[in-house]
């Protein structure tokens, strides 16, 4: 079920985070204590945020039946009890002033990403999809943002959020968590984990992950908290980091909005992940204000990422990817990396339970999981479970989609052989 969304600044900080940190999680008393006095704020001492290594891997097509893997690394930081909920809090503060600058300046609609909006990615990537029928003949462009978060200059940062708040400069409050992200300090967690002698598994039972003494003897006298020491980078994963990075890009929306949508286009922005809709004549021009207006704000395109989809009559000569969805002109379809992922992580989800030791007497761990694992990775699962499965059957019936379902009709004859080796 989808969590809740906070309904004030401190209701966002009380929230519950179970996760193991160098410091023990607040109580709603001493939350609402730190995060209520600005002062408590400025001489607050932030802890390193642990790091954690997400390496995923990617799948590309390069000719019928073959594909290349890659692996994609994604470093995300996780932030102390305290710290995690100072950042909530003025997540929530600076939300309620970007929401009322998106209302002023009429984008609303066009940025999507980490806000509440009531809708999915299925929704927006549809939306655009429609949009695209209603004016052929066009041309779609999409562009990604190269390293967006380890790319944000601080300078530019600075003043962007003093500008949201209508101040020519930050408080002492908004200085002092703008310092801890931009000057943010990061300590590995298996490093972290190695130096202090524990498991994984104690470290679920504990309530931290050591006291300040074995801190500063263990953790900071052994050199493992990292500090950013350039001018660019916020770290990604802590509760105010996607604000920040829509609070980044404020005047690039307005300009891109005024741009595209004065053309007749449409423009739309998710997080990195940019789409222009336009005639085929201001694609030359639209593309060189994109890189330019980026270029202002520190940041480059991943070119090889870039897309240019025409639409006219039929399908498209290049189909349209778009928040994990496909276009060609005519159909949608999930994307062939996604679905790929998917049957990755259904033969490593199996192989966990086929290779462990067997449990009650000569039941195999397998065979007391099969229910679990129907659930996961089958159409199985209860209409309130979050599945890869719920998302494709949301994606096929807003679609009204063909050839999603057809995407993955082998699965189960995966799934039983998987299940029976």
């Amino acid at each position: 079920m989808l969590k809740e969304s906070p309904k004030s600044a401190l209701d966002a900080a009380q929230q519950v985070r179970r996760y193991v940190h160098f410091d023990t999680p607040l109580s709603k008393s001493d939350c609402k204590t730190l995060v209520s006095d600005s002062n408590a704020v400025c001489t607050h001492s932030f802890y390193p945020f642990l790091r954690v290594d997400f390496i995923r891997t990617k799948f590309q097509r390069i000719a019928p039946g073959q594909v290349k893997r890659s692996k994609k690394i994604r470093e995300i930081r996780y932030a102390a009890h305290a710290d995690a909920a100072i950042y909530a809090y003025y997540n929530f503060v600076l939300m309620k002033h970007y929401e009322q600058k998106l209302a002023k300046f009429g984008l609303t609609n066009n940025v999507t990403a980490f806000r509440s909006l009531g809708r999915s990615n299925i929704d927006f990537a549809q939306e655009a999809f429609e949009w695209i029928d209603q004016h052929r003949p066009c041309v779609a462009l999409g562009f990604d943002v190269k390293d967006f978060f380890g790319s944000i200059d601080h300078t530019t940062l600075k003043n962007s959020w003093a500008n949201l708040i209508d101040v020519e400069s930050l408080p002492g409050d908004h200085y002092a968590v703008f310092k801890s992200l931009s000057k943010h300090a990061s300590v590995e967690l298996r490093a972290a984990l190695e130096a202090l002698n524990i498991s994984k598994s104690s470290l679920e039972r504990a309530i931290r992950i050591c006291d300040p003494k074995k801190f500063r003897a263990l953790i900071r006298g052994k050199n493992l908290v990292h500090v950013n020491k350039s001018n660019k980078g916020i770290p990604q994963g802590s509760p105010i980091s996607a604000a920040l990075s829509n609070i980044y890009m404020l005047k690039f929306d307005m300009k891109l909005k005024e741009y595209t949508e004065s053309r007749g286009g449409l423009y739309r922005r998710y997080c990195d992940d940019i789409l222009l809709v336009i005639p085929e004549m201001q694609v030359t021009i639209a593309s060189a204000l994109v890189e330019s207006a980026l270029l202002e704000l520190h940041l480059d395109i991943q070119h090889t990422k870039t897309l240019r989809c025409c639409f006219g009559a039929g399908k498209a000569d290049r189909a349209l990817q778009y928040l994990g969805l496909v276009y060609d002109g005519e159909q949608v379809s999930l994307r062939a990396a996604g679905v790929s992922r998917f049957f990755v992580k259904m033969r490593r989800g199996v192989r966990q339970y086929r290779n462990a030791k067997r449990t009650d007497g000569d039941t195999p761990l397998l065979v007391q999981r099969r229910k679990e694992l129907l659930n996961r990775y089958s159409r199985h699962a209860g209409k309130k479970e979050r599945t890869y499965f719920s998302y494709v059957n949301r994606a096929a019936l807003k679609s009204k989609s063909v050839p999603i379902p057809m995407q993955l009709r082998r699965h189960r004859a995966r799934l039983k052989s998987l299940m029976e080796t």
